[in-house]
């Protein structure tokens, strides 16, 4: 007694699958632009952020007292450009009716316009404290997640201290990294479904988004980055991946299911049901699709091979054939 399952003539692509591991998209360390104390720590570990929100703020006392002084400097400085100018005027008037000498008018127009630059240099002055005002803040440059703090309140930050480091976790990468003798099969824009051992029950899509060029000199293998939607942050830096990759182009092929192989000391079988009676094919195998199983041999489609009661069967015995399973879905096969 045994049960059969038909031989499969499909479309189909070889696909393998590869461990990985989970990386952000990009990680950034927000630095201080000025130096200065931190007054407020907006943010902490683990803290989601939007681009341009405030995550840092340090003292400014003493700036903002320095651009009130350069305020009142610049009024002065305009107060001044303002007369230079209309006495340059007046002269301007005088001079053309020959009234006062070409000495006075020159000094008068210099006078004017050594008025007019000296605003500019103290605006400018004016400027660049605003600024540094403005740097004692610090935002967020992009949107994501605070995965390390590197400051507290009330600690002193130099130019160009870090002050957090923000990750991306939207679109999320997985680094795969790809044997050499696949890694020339793989194509930029392939899909490619990806599991990790933290989240069973779910397949997440993905893209592959590059293939870098350098190859781990010891284990001779090929980093491949895929990058998968992750709106919810489900996919967490670090997390265990199993990457589902095509290396080959769509071919047919005819497929058993693994049940169905017999081994031996000759290689492998399959039994052939026909006419009630077991008969011995060899075969060779090729790469699995989900339950089934590439084969090359004397093969054709729809012919019945034995998947269950086969480990006891002898070529040329008589069989009855008992609640034969349905071919097994493929998820693999090409559509």
């Amino acid at each position: 007694m045994v049960q059969v399952s038909p031989v499969l003539e499909r479309m189909v692509v070889t696909r393998v699958t590869l461990v990985g591991t989970a990386e952000p998209w990009s990680e950034t360390i927000v630095a201080s632009e000025e130096a200065g104390l931190v007054r407020k720590m907006l943010v902490d570990e683990g803290d989601k952020v939007t681009k341009n929100q405030t995550l840092c703020v340090q003292d400014a006392s003493q700036l903002r007292l320095k651009v009130e002084a350069a305020g009142a400097i610049v009024a002065e400085a305009v107060a001044n450009k303002t007369r230079a100018e209309r006495d340059w005027e007046r002269l301007k008037r005088l001079y053309a009716i020959n009234s006062v000498s070409k000495r006075a008018y020159e000094e008068a127009q210099f006078e004017a316009e050594a008025a007019v630059k000296r605003v500019a240099r103290l605006q400018v002055e004016l400027y660049t404290l605003l600024d540094q005002v403005k740097k004692k803040v610090v935002y967020a440059p992009v949107s994501g997640t605070v995965v390390e703090r590197h400051t507290l309140v009330g600690q002193w930050l130099s130019k160009g201290d870090p002050v957090v480091t923000l990750s991306v976790l939207n679109p999320i990468r997985v680094m795969v990294p790809v044997p050499e003798r696949y890694v020339s099969r793989i194509k930029k824009g392939e899909p490619s479904e990806v599991t990790f051992d933290a989240l069973p029950d779910r397949v997440f899509k993905g893209v592959i988004n590059a293939i870098i060029p350098k190859a781990d000199g010891a284990a001779r293998t090929f980093p491949v980055r895929i990058d998968i939607p992750n709106p919810k942050g489900i996919i967490k830096t670090g997390m265990l991946g199993r990457a589902t990759l095509a290396v080959g182009d769509p071919h047919k092929a005819f497929l058993v299911h693994k049940d169905a192989l017999v081994l031996s000391g000759a290689g492998k079988s399959v039994y052939v049901i026909n006419d009630q009676t077991a008969h011995l094919v060899s075969v060779k195998t090729g790469p699995t699709h989900g339950s089934l199983i590439e084969v090359h041999g004397n093969l054709k489609t729809g012919q019945r091979v034995a998947v269950r009661g086969n480990e006891r069967l002898v070529p040329g015995q008589r069989v009855a054939v008992v609640d034969s399973p349905g071919s097994t879905p493929a998820g693999s096969l090409s559509k």
